[in-house]
């Protein structure tokens, strides 16, 4: 939207703009509520920017308060999931081509192109239908893995792209004015992947007979054009989750100019019905400020989440938080110092430079330096000890075995501990042999120290909970058992112990807010209202005791 000093009423030049956007000015107040019903769709309290560096970026043009939605967006597309685990390739249950609501393979099929839906009066839409029906027969072989090769859900991300040029060319312009980054993928291992999976498939599938069959249907459907989408989509696309558990991916024209941080202050949230996407405020915003979502784990320490952005995104993050060794005093990737042969160090290794994958880490008490392939090295190899670990049903002896190994070279933060520690603060209190009733002092005492430090590594790296919500309630839910197990063993200084578990309790839920829609936020939040409910019944129960026994006296 382009902003204007003429009246959009009468056209005479104004000077009262609006009040939420700044971008449409009236001559008088009559005028803007007769406007508003036309103009409420397209205000925005934010304006867009162009930078050499950012590209385009979205600044807010006022203060906007926490959780206030910034702005509502429907989609230029909304499909599959993009980037495919090996799981996700092995699946038996699959979203619908029609709805996305997960099905089973080999069930229901389209009665016109075969790919699988919920049940066989879900349609789709009805082009796609019909390039899709262009497809062979079904697959010999009826196992879950040929059948997800044949139906491949990210080349139909790319082909509902596609058919946006004959579907809608005020959205396929949009599209095409995304940033594909063609240049930098040509050659990489994603260029290589988008042409066997996506490309190549899609042409020798479909494309190539549409072209004999209805050669006029699509302007241009070319395989440097597939590979163009393939670039948008890998730089701009959006994770939506739905309230099944599904993934999907959507492109957005205004939302996908956020700019990243690895601190976000904003999140958003995906209508399942009417597909638009709603990005709120996950701060107060002041004006000036930049809308930041992040496309990336906060959990991952620096190196981690530039590799990631650089491999799916195609930039480098130079963010506050990526600029800063320490990560805002959190040391998530910081070394313990290896000393040298004839001495032991104390320190801390931190990276020369952060943003250098092959800097010297150097410790922060004496002179020693390391390399940056040892440090890489070294992360590689106790990635794979961690993921090996936590690939099970580790109990807690082992994961205290793994821990004691790494803290010998790993800072007491670094993202590796802080996994193992997440997962060590759940086990105490509910292994079987190790309930917390059956708890010494001392292993308490330690839950509650683990968990102070990983709220602590949270309230550093997303002060807001905007995307660790669901870790910060978890750690706040297990604080809070800890003190209702201490209230048990103290009944003198019960009511101080379980004030304190009730206030950590109230602040989970307050956290949890943010994730409300998501599967897992729904679960753990009837979790957190029972605990809510059982923690105010130790305490009228301890109240009513304390009144007896004073009654008895």
């Amino acid at each position: 939207m382009v902003s204007s000093t003429d009246c959009p009423v009468c056209g005479v030049a104004a000077s009262q703009a609006c009040t939420r956007c700044k971008m449409v000015r009236y001559c008088d107040r009559e005028h803007q509520k007769q406007h508003w019903p036309q103009h409420k769709r397209s205000c925005r309290p934010f304006s867009e920017e162009q930078d050499p560096q950012l590209g385009r970026y979205l600044m807010v043009t006022q203060d906007i308060a926490a959780g206030q939605i910034v702005f509502i967006e429907e989609p230029l597309v909304v499909g599959p999931k993009w980037y495919l685990s090996d799981a996700d390739k092995e699946a038996s249950i699959v979203p619908c081509v029609g709805c996305a609501t997960p099905c089973r393979l080999g069930k229901h099929q389209c009665r016109r192109c075969r790919w699988p839906v919920c049940s066989s009066g879900c349609e789709h839409e009805a082009l796609e239908c019909s390039v899709l029906s262009l497809g062979a027969g079904t697959p010999a072989r009826a196992d879950a893995r040929s059948l997800n090769d044949y139906f491949r859900s990210d080349a139909l991300l790319v082909l509902k792209c596609l058919l946006l040029q004959r579907q809608s060319p005020a959205k396929w312009a949009a599209l095409l004015e995304m940033q594909s980054h063609e240049e930098e993928r040509r050659g990489t291992e994603l260029h290589v992947e988008a042409e066997k999976r996506v490309v190549s498939y899609l042409q020798q599938r479909f494309l190539g007979r549409l072209k004999k069959t209805k050669p006029n249907l699509l302007q241009d459907c070319g395989p440097e054009l597939l590979h163009r989408l393939c670039g948008i989509i890998e730089t701009n696309f959006m994770v939506i989750e739905l309230p099944t558990g599904v993934e999907l991916s959507g492109l957005f024209r205004q939302a996908c100019m956020m700019e990243h941080a690895c601190q976000p202050n904003c999140d958003f949230q995906f209508d399942p019905i009417t597909q638009q996407i709603s990005v709120r405020a996950g701060c107060n915003l002041r004006k000036g400020d930049h809308l930041r979502i992040t496309y990336t784990n906060i959990l991952w320490g620096t190196h981690l989440r530039q590799h990631h952005l650089r491999l799916t995104k195609h930039f480098s993050c130079r963010c506050s938080r990526c600029l800063d060794p320490t990560e805002y005093g959190t040391y998530i990737s910081a070394l313990a110092c290896l000393g040298d042969v004839n001495k032991t160090c104390a320190g801390t290794h931190l990276p020369v430079d952060p943003l250098d994958e092959n800097t010297q880490w150097k410790c922060d008490t004496c002179p020693m330096l390391v390399d940056g392939a040892y440090v890489s090295e070294l992360q590689t190899h106790m990635t794979e000890q961690v993921d090996s670990l936590m690939a099970g049903c580790p109990s807690a002896n082992q994961v205290e075995l793994l821990l004691a190994r790494l803290s010998q070279i790993l800072h007491p933060n670094h993202f590796h501990t802080f996994n193992l520690k997440h997962t060590l603060i759940q086990l105490y209190g509910n292994e079987t042999g190790l309930e917390l009733g059956g708890l010494s002092s001392g292993q308490l005492e330690r839950k509650l120290r683990l968990c102070d430090e990983l709220y602590n590594v949270c309230r550093r790296l997303d002060p807001h909970s905007i995307k660790l919500a669901i870790y910060v309630t978890v750690i706040l839910i297990e604080i809070a058992h800890t003190r209702e197990e201490q209230a048990r063993r103290a009944p003198g200084e019960g009511s101080s112990f379980l004030e304190l578990a009730q206030a950590r309790l109230k602040e989970a839920e307050v956290v949890l807010e943010k994730e409300l829609e998501s599967v897992a936020g729904k679960k753990l939040y009837d979790q957190l209202q029972k605990e809510i409910f059982e923690c105010e019944k130790q305490m009228l129960t301890l109240t009513y005791n304390q009144k007896r026994d004073v009654g008895q006296k």
